[in-house]
């Protein structure tokens, strides 16, 4: 079998007011580790929250000079030019986030998926937890990095092949590969207004802050703005 093993970190839960701050990708087949692709990416808003660094390790100093989402998504669409199938734990979860950032380019972003979430609770019904984590502990995964984007992708499919290997045989139907579905919400472009403010605020301030002004929604905006007057008070 052929898939992309797939995670990502985000600044939160929700693809429409979160953003993505690491991708790693690593293409499989037949049990063969192929291609990795792996990049921090800049999430180009006021900074990434204290909660999500403690659980990842990501700094802002991290992602200052990483890629902005546009770029890091067209580096990762190329990268799956061809591919079929994403594998993840909880694989909706990271394909919403890239369906959205894709849709903000106006790219296509249609897969079948492998929800290694879905098969440990058919699998293990007598587990109490089916997280990534407790998995490897089922398991005997080691996941030295646990909670980046990369080694996430590597343990899920890892955790893919030992789950076929003992179940594959007497329930194939668990590892076939199903149509990954998402809606995004409509969004509105950042306005005009919105953007002049927004370059006023950082250079009175003289910011190291790059918004990527041609995928920045209105609503993000909105919430940056908030943020960044939070921070250095209303000064324009």
């Amino acid at each position: 079998m052929r898939f992309t093993a797939i995670d990502i970190e985000t600044t939160g839960l929700g693809p429409e007011k979160s953003k993505i701050i690491e991708i790693g990708a690593v293409k499989y087949e037949d049990g063969v580790q192929k291609e990795v692709f792996s990049t921090l990416v800049n999430p180009q808003t006021a900074g990434i929250p204290g909660r999500i660094t403690e659980l990842t390790g990501i700094t802002d100093e991290m992602v200052k000079d990483a890629p902005g989402e546009a770029e890091a998504m067209r580096s990762l669409l190329r990268f799956l030019e061809g591919e079929e199938v994403l594998l993840g734990h909880n694989i909706p979860f990271d394909f919403s986030f890239l369906k959205v950032a894709a849709g903000r380019l106006g790219a296509e972003f249609s897969y079948l998926g492998l929800d290694t979430l879905i098969i440990a609770r058919q699998c293990h019904p007598e587990l109490s937890s089916k997280t990534l984590a407790a998995m490897c502990e089922a398991y005997g995964i080691t996941n030295e990095h646990a909670h980046r984007a990369y080694e996430d992708a590597c343990t899920a499919a890892q955790l893919f092949y030992l789950m076929e290997e003992r179940f594959g045989e007497s329930h194939r139907e668990y590892f076939l590969p199903r149509e990954l579905c998402y809606k995004p919400k409509k969004t509105e472009p950042v306005t005009k207004r919105q953007i002049s403010y927004l370059q006023g605020i950082i250079a009175m301030h003289g910011l190291d802050l790059t918004p990527d002004y041609t995928t920045l929604t209105k609503s993000e905006a909105s919430r940056l703005i908030d943020n960044l007057l939070a921070k250095y008070g209303r000064s324009v």
